[in-house]
Protein backbone atom coordinates (compact mmCIF):
# COMPACT_ATOMS: atom_id res chain seq x y z
CA UNK A 1 0.00 0.00 0.00
CA UNK A 2 2.90 2.35 0.72
CA UNK A 3 4.44 1.54 -2.68
CA UNK A 4 1.04 2.20 -4.31
CA UNK A 5 0.84 5.57 -2.53
CA UNK A 6 4.32 6.44 -3.76
CA UNK A 7 3.22 5.56 -7.27
CA UNK A 8 0.55 8.25 -6.91
CA UNK A 9 3.36 10.80 -6.53
CA UNK A 10 4.79 10.07 -9.99
CA UNK A 11 2.13 11.94 -12.05
CA UNK A 12 2.46 14.88 -9.65
CA UNK A 13 6.23 14.80 -10.18
CA UNK A 14 5.79 14.70 -13.96
CA UNK A 15 3.32 17.61 -13.98
CA UNK A 16 5.51 19.72 -11.69
CA UNK A 17 8.70 19.06 -13.65
CA UNK A 18 6.93 19.75 -16.96
CA UNK A 19 5.77 23.14 -15.64
CA UNK A 20 9.26 23.83 -14.31
CA UNK A 21 10.73 23.07 -17.72
CA UNK A 22 8.42 25.65 -19.32
CA UNK A 23 9.86 28.23 -16.93
CA UNK A 24 13.60 27.52 -17.07
CA UNK A 25 13.92 26.17 -20.62
CA UNK A 26 16.23 23.18 -21.28
CA UNK A 27 15.26 19.88 -19.69
CA UNK A 28 18.65 19.41 -18.03
CA UNK A 29 18.25 22.76 -16.24
CA UNK A 30 14.81 21.84 -14.89
CA UNK A 31 16.23 18.47 -13.86
CA UNK A 32 19.00 20.31 -11.97
CA UNK A 33 16.41 22.38 -10.10
CA UNK A 34 14.30 19.32 -9.31
CA UNK A 35 17.29 17.26 -8.12
CA UNK A 36 18.56 20.21 -6.05
CA UNK A 37 15.21 20.37 -4.23
CA UNK A 38 15.40 16.60 -3.64
CA UNK A 39 18.95 16.83 -2.28
CA UNK A 40 18.21 19.78 0.02
CA UNK A 41 15.11 18.03 1.40
CA UNK A 42 17.07 14.85 2.07
CA UNK A 43 19.93 16.79 3.68
CA UNK A 44 17.42 18.52 5.96
CA UNK A 45 15.83 15.21 6.97
CA UNK A 46 19.29 13.76 7.64
CA UNK A 47 20.31 16.71 9.83
CA UNK A 48 17.06 16.73 11.82
CA UNK A 49 17.15 12.96 12.30
CA UNK A 50 20.85 12.84 13.14
CA UNK A 51 21.58 10.54 10.21
CA UNK A 52 25.17 10.72 8.89
CA UNK A 53 25.36 12.28 5.45
CA UNK A 54 28.75 11.12 4.24
CA UNK A 55 29.45 7.39 3.80
CA UNK A 56 32.18 5.81 5.89
CA UNK A 57 35.35 4.31 4.42
CA UNK A 58 33.92 0.86 5.15
CA UNK A 59 30.79 1.65 3.10
CA UNK A 60 32.91 2.94 0.23
CA UNK A 61 34.99 -0.24 0.28
CA UNK A 62 31.99 -2.57 0.54
CA UNK A 63 29.55 -1.11 -1.98
CA UNK A 64 30.20 -1.63 -5.73
CA UNK A 65 31.48 1.57 -7.32
CA UNK A 66 28.49 1.81 -9.67
CA UNK A 67 25.98 1.79 -6.79
CA UNK A 68 26.97 5.36 -5.87
CA UNK A 69 25.90 6.60 -9.29
CA UNK A 70 22.23 5.51 -9.19
CA UNK A 71 21.07 9.13 -9.26
CA UNK A 72 23.25 9.87 -12.27
CA UNK A 73 21.79 6.84 -14.06
CA UNK A 74 18.33 8.26 -13.33
CA UNK A 75 19.37 11.45 -15.13
CA UNK A 76 20.31 9.33 -18.15
CA UNK A 77 16.85 7.73 -18.23
CA UNK A 78 15.21 11.17 -18.02
CA UNK A 79 17.35 12.43 -20.90
CA UNK A 80 16.49 9.41 -23.05
CA UNK A 81 12.78 9.81 -22.25
CA UNK A 82 12.83 13.43 -23.44
CA UNK A 83 14.22 12.37 -26.82
CA UNK A 84 11.92 9.34 -27.17
CA UNK A 85 8.74 11.40 -27.35
CA UNK A 86 10.19 13.35 -30.26
CA UNK A 87 11.81 10.44 -32.09
CA UNK A 88 9.29 7.57 -31.88
CA UNK A 89 6.07 9.20 -30.69
CA UNK A 90 4.23 9.28 -27.38
CA UNK A 91 2.74 5.78 -27.53
CA UNK A 92 6.00 3.89 -28.15
CA UNK A 93 7.89 6.23 -25.80
CA UNK A 94 5.57 5.17 -22.97
CA UNK A 95 4.94 1.52 -23.75
CA UNK A 96 8.37 0.17 -24.76
CA UNK A 97 10.21 1.37 -21.60
CA UNK A 98 7.26 0.30 -19.45
CA UNK A 99 7.19 -3.27 -20.75
CA UNK A 100 10.96 -3.66 -20.80
CA UNK A 101 11.11 -2.41 -17.20
CA UNK A 102 8.41 -4.93 -16.24
CA UNK A 103 10.22 -7.88 -17.81
CA UNK A 104 13.67 -6.87 -16.57
CA UNK A 105 12.33 -6.35 -13.03
CA UNK A 106 11.09 -9.94 -12.97
CA UNK A 107 14.46 -11.14 -14.29
CA UNK A 108 16.31 -9.23 -11.57
CA UNK A 109 14.19 -10.98 -8.95
CA UNK A 110 14.53 -14.38 -10.63
CA UNK A 111 18.33 -14.30 -10.94
CA UNK A 112 19.06 -12.16 -7.87
CA UNK A 113 20.95 -9.49 -9.81
CA UNK A 114 22.18 -6.36 -7.96
CA UNK A 115 22.15 -8.30 -4.71
CA UNK A 116 18.37 -8.69 -4.78
CA UNK A 117 16.66 -11.53 -2.94
CA UNK A 118 16.01 -14.41 -5.34
CA UNK A 119 12.29 -14.72 -6.17
CA UNK A 120 11.75 -17.45 -8.81
CA UNK A 121 9.60 -16.65 -11.81
CA UNK A 122 6.72 -18.98 -10.93
CA UNK A 123 3.31 -19.41 -12.55
CA UNK A 124 1.62 -16.85 -10.32
CA UNK A 125 4.17 -14.16 -11.25
CA UNK A 126 3.74 -14.91 -14.97
CA UNK A 127 -0.06 -14.65 -14.62
CA UNK A 128 0.34 -11.42 -12.67
CA UNK A 129 2.61 -9.96 -15.35
CA UNK A 130 0.12 -10.89 -18.09
CA UNK A 131 -2.74 -9.26 -16.16
CA UNK A 132 -0.62 -6.15 -15.77
CA UNK A 133 0.15 -6.07 -19.50
CA UNK A 134 -3.56 -6.41 -20.37
CA UNK A 135 -4.37 -3.67 -17.88
CA UNK A 136 -1.74 -1.32 -19.32
CA UNK A 137 -3.12 -2.04 -22.79
CA UNK A 138 -6.61 -0.97 -21.72
CA UNK A 139 -5.43 2.07 -19.76
CA UNK A 140 -2.76 3.44 -22.09
CA UNK A 141 -2.50 1.73 -25.47
CA UNK A 142 -6.16 1.53 -26.50
CA UNK A 143 -6.87 5.27 -25.97
CA UNK A 144 -3.70 6.17 -27.87
CA UNK A 145 -4.65 3.92 -30.80
CA UNK A 146 -7.98 5.73 -31.08
CA UNK A 147 -6.28 9.15 -31.13
CA UNK A 148 -5.12 10.75 -34.42
CA UNK A 149 -1.61 9.62 -35.30
CA UNK A 150 1.11 12.15 -35.99
CA UNK A 151 3.26 11.62 -39.04
CA UNK A 152 6.65 10.10 -38.33
CA UNK A 153 9.35 11.29 -40.70
CA UNK A 154 12.24 9.34 -39.19
CA UNK A 155 13.98 6.71 -41.28
CA UNK A 156 13.65 3.03 -40.36
CA UNK A 157 17.18 2.74 -39.00
CA UNK A 158 16.86 5.91 -36.90
CA UNK A 159 13.52 4.76 -35.50
CA UNK A 160 14.95 1.33 -34.70
CA UNK A 161 17.84 2.96 -32.84
CA UNK A 162 15.49 4.93 -30.60
CA UNK A 163 13.25 1.90 -30.07
CA UNK A 164 16.32 0.04 -28.80
CA UNK A 165 17.13 3.05 -26.62
CA UNK A 166 13.59 2.80 -25.24
CA UNK A 167 14.23 -0.83 -24.32
CA UNK A 168 17.54 0.17 -22.72
CA UNK A 169 15.80 2.95 -20.79
CA UNK A 170 13.28 0.52 -19.29
CA UNK A 171 15.99 -1.98 -18.35
CA UNK A 172 18.09 0.82 -16.84
CA UNK A 173 15.11 1.99 -14.75
CA UNK A 174 14.68 -1.53 -13.35
CA UNK A 175 18.44 -1.75 -12.72
CA UNK A 176 18.40 1.56 -10.83
CA UNK A 177 15.64 0.18 -8.61
CA UNK A 178 17.77 -2.84 -7.74
CA UNK A 179 20.92 -0.76 -7.30
CA UNK A 180 19.23 1.68 -4.89
CA UNK A 181 18.08 -1.27 -2.77
CA UNK A 182 21.56 -2.78 -2.67
CA UNK A 183 23.13 0.56 -1.73
CA UNK A 184 20.58 0.96 1.04
CA UNK A 185 21.31 -2.51 2.45
CA UNK A 186 25.07 -1.83 2.45
CA UNK A 187 24.80 1.67 3.91
CA UNK A 188 22.21 0.46 6.42
CA UNK A 189 19.94 3.48 6.08
CA UNK A 190 17.69 4.27 3.07
CA UNK A 191 17.76 8.02 3.81
CA UNK A 192 21.56 8.14 3.74
CA UNK A 193 21.73 6.01 0.59
CA UNK A 194 19.17 8.21 -1.18
CA UNK A 195 20.90 11.40 -0.08
CA UNK A 196 24.30 10.28 -1.40
CA UNK A 197 22.83 9.18 -4.76
CA UNK A 198 20.96 12.47 -5.26
CA UNK A 199 23.96 14.54 -4.17
CA UNK A 200 26.24 12.87 -6.74
CA UNK A 201 23.68 13.39 -9.52
CA UNK A 202 23.05 17.02 -8.54
CA UNK A 203 26.75 17.86 -8.53
CA UNK A 204 27.19 16.25 -11.96
CA UNK A 205 24.24 18.24 -13.35
CA UNK A 206 25.57 21.45 -11.79
CA UNK A 207 28.97 20.96 -13.43
CA UNK A 208 27.32 20.22 -16.78
CA UNK A 209 25.07 23.28 -16.65
CA UNK A 210 27.92 25.50 -15.48
CA UNK A 211 30.19 24.31 -18.31
CA UNK A 212 27.40 24.98 -20.82
CA UNK A 213 26.65 28.44 -19.43
CA UNK A 214 23.02 27.58 -18.71
CA UNK A 215 23.12 27.57 -14.91
CA UNK A 216 21.93 31.21 -14.95
CA UNK A 217 18.53 29.99 -16.19
CA UNK A 218 17.88 28.51 -12.75
CA UNK A 219 17.04 32.04 -11.56
CA UNK A 220 13.90 32.05 -13.71
CA UNK A 221 12.33 29.47 -11.40
CA UNK A 222 12.22 31.98 -8.53
CA UNK A 223 9.74 34.28 -10.25
CA UNK A 224 6.75 34.54 -7.89
CA UNK A 225 4.27 34.75 -10.76
CA UNK A 226 4.68 31.02 -11.42
CA UNK A 227 2.63 28.38 -9.56
CA UNK A 228 4.09 27.14 -6.28
CA UNK A 229 3.39 23.49 -7.10
CA UNK A 230 6.07 23.35 -9.78
CA UNK A 231 8.58 22.94 -6.91
CA UNK A 232 7.05 19.72 -5.57
CA UNK A 233 8.62 17.54 -8.29
CA UNK A 234 11.88 17.30 -6.35
CA UNK A 235 10.08 16.38 -3.12
CA UNK A 236 8.10 13.68 -4.93
CA UNK A 237 11.27 12.32 -6.53
CA UNK A 238 13.11 12.12 -3.21
CA UNK A 239 10.16 10.33 -1.59
CA UNK A 240 9.88 7.81 -4.42
CA UNK A 241 13.60 6.99 -4.39
CA UNK A 242 13.57 6.70 -0.58
CA UNK A 243 10.67 4.25 -0.93
CA UNK A 244 12.69 2.38 -3.52
CA UNK A 245 15.67 1.99 -1.18
CA UNK A 246 13.42 1.08 1.76
CA UNK A 247 10.81 -1.24 0.23
CA UNK A 248 12.59 -3.19 -2.53
CA UNK A 249 14.54 -5.37 -0.05
CA UNK A 250 11.16 -6.33 1.47
CA UNK A 251 8.99 -6.62 -1.65
CA UNK A 252 11.41 -7.38 -4.48
CA UNK A 253 12.14 -5.30 -7.57
CA UNK A 254 9.23 -6.71 -9.58
CA UNK A 255 6.45 -6.09 -7.05
CA UNK A 256 7.73 -2.61 -6.16
CA UNK A 257 8.06 -1.51 -9.80
CA UNK A 258 4.65 -2.86 -10.78
CA UNK A 259 2.86 -1.42 -7.76
CA UNK A 260 4.46 1.94 -8.49
CA UNK A 261 3.24 1.65 -12.09
CA UNK A 262 -0.36 0.96 -11.00
CA UNK A 263 -0.38 4.05 -8.78
CA UNK A 264 1.20 6.14 -11.52
CA UNK A 265 -1.25 5.20 -14.26
CA UNK A 266 -4.26 5.24 -11.93
CA UNK A 267 -3.70 8.83 -10.80
CA UNK A 268 -2.66 9.92 -14.32
CA UNK A 269 -6.04 8.80 -15.67
CA UNK A 270 -7.85 10.58 -12.82
CA UNK A 271 -5.80 13.79 -13.30
CA UNK A 272 -6.71 13.82 -16.99
CA UNK A 273 -10.35 13.18 -16.13
CA UNK A 274 -10.37 16.19 -13.77
CA UNK A 275 -7.88 18.30 -15.74
CA UNK A 276 -5.64 18.84 -12.71
CA UNK A 277 -2.22 20.57 -12.79
CA UNK A 278 -2.48 21.46 -16.46
CA UNK A 279 -3.27 17.92 -17.62
CA UNK A 280 -5.36 17.77 -20.84
CA UNK A 281 -9.00 17.04 -19.97
CA UNK A 282 -9.90 13.51 -21.08
CA UNK A 283 -12.93 11.73 -19.61
CA UNK A 284 -12.10 8.34 -18.12
CA UNK A 285 -13.56 5.40 -20.04
CA UNK A 286 -14.99 2.15 -18.71
CA UNK A 287 -12.19 0.07 -20.25
CA UNK A 288 -9.60 2.21 -18.47
CA UNK A 289 -11.31 1.46 -15.16
CA UNK A 290 -11.30 -2.25 -16.02
CA UNK A 291 -7.61 -1.94 -16.94
CA UNK A 292 -6.72 -0.43 -13.55
CA UNK A 293 -8.61 -3.23 -11.77
CA UNK A 294 -6.71 -5.83 -13.82
CA UNK A 295 -3.41 -4.15 -12.99
CA UNK A 296 -4.23 -4.31 -9.28
CA UNK A 297 -5.13 -7.99 -9.69
CA UNK A 298 -1.81 -8.55 -11.48
CA UNK A 299 0.17 -7.01 -8.62
CA UNK A 300 -1.79 -9.18 -6.15
CA UNK A 301 -0.91 -12.33 -8.15
CA UNK A 302 2.76 -11.40 -8.24
CA UNK A 303 2.85 -10.46 -4.57
CA UNK A 304 1.09 -13.52 -3.22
Amino acid sequence: MIALAMGLLMPLQTAANSRLRQVVGPAYVSTLVSFSVSTLALLLVSLVSGIPILPTSKMLATAPWWSWFCGLAAVVTITIAIHLFKEIGQLQAMIIPMFSQLIFSLLIDHFGWFGANVIPLGTHRVIGALLLIVGVTLVVILPKLKAPKAANTNSGSRQLFWQLMAVFSGCLSASITGAYAQLSSIVGNPVQATTVAFFVATMALLLFCTAGGSVRLVGNAFNRSYPWWMWIGGLCGATIVFGNAWLVPQLGVGVFSMTLLVGQLGLSVFMEHRGWLGAPHKPVSWFQIVGIVLMLAGVAFIRF
